[in-house]
């Protein structure tokens, strides 16, 4: 450990990060190394021992520069070689150092009472929001409506009348569902809208006549769908994020 007087701010630094002598050690290690690989490869004694010592001595400076207490937020390489020029000395951060600036107390106080916040919703949940769930269901239906039309309406005066009847209600449907979906609040005139067509589905399905009965099964089934979501979007209405 040491400490440097003459160096502002750095009194009670533990370790001392010296970057001439970190990226000048890196430099002879990065030589050592190619030293050493080519007297490998050509098989000379002389260049692989040269290389190892030029690779230690490298590997030993930048270890006395501080390297291993060379930690910072983020690299600049603007700022190393400013201090590189100037022969700047900054404190170094090793195992378990703390920092102790009054933004660093902010964050951990603001953290902490996140943490308690988080823990509180967790023993006390908030009631579930089900209004976008059938936001999205209400344009379910509305596909489930569209699709049906190619294969379930006749091509006569009753299919004709059915498929007008069913792609208006699909319609007021979708645009109210849309909304429940995307918009927080509670949804009354949304919810209203909702109510009459699926009302108007189950008794479009119920009462008027139809040439294909698996057309009757799907408005009622989907009217049935819609009234619950109309329900749903007013009872549970969702709230900002």
């Amino acid at each position: 450990m040491t400490t440097d007087d003459s160096a502002p701010g750095l009194r009670r630094a533990r370790h001392l990060v010296r970057p001439r002598w970190v990226w000048g050690g890196l430099a002879g290690a990065l030589s050592g190394a190619v030293v050493l690989s080519i007297g490998v490869v050509v098989l000379s004694v002389p260049l692989s021992l040269t290389g190892t010592v030029l690779l230690l001595l490298g590997a030993a400076c930048s270890v006395r520069g501080g390297v291993l207490y060379d930690a910072v937020p983020g690299f600049s390489p603007r700022q190393e070689l400013r201090q590189m020029r100037d022969g700047t000395v900054h404190p170094g951060v090793a195992a378990g150092d703390m920092v102790g600036t009054d933004r660093a107390r902010r964050d951990a106080v603001a953290s902490n009472h996140l943490t308690r916040d988080l823990e509180r919703a967790a023993h006390h949940p908030e009631r579930a929001q089900w209004a976008p769930v059938a936001g999205w269901t209400s344009m379910l239906i509305t596909a489930t409506l569209v699709v049906s039309q190619w294969n379930l309406v006749a091509h006569n005066a009753t299919g004709a009348s059915n498929s007008f009847r069913d792609t208006g209600w699909a319609i007021l449907l979708g645009l109210s569902g849309m909304r429940v979906a995307v918009v927080a609040g509670r949804h009354r005139i949304s919810g209203a809208v909702m109510l009459v067509s699926g009302l108007g589905l189950a008794l479009g399905g119920m009462l008027a006549e139809h040439d294909h009965f698996g057309l009757q099964m799907v408005e009622v089934t989907t009217g049935c769908l819609a009234i619950a979501c109309a329900l749903v979007a007013y009872l549970s209405p969702s709230s900002p994020a």
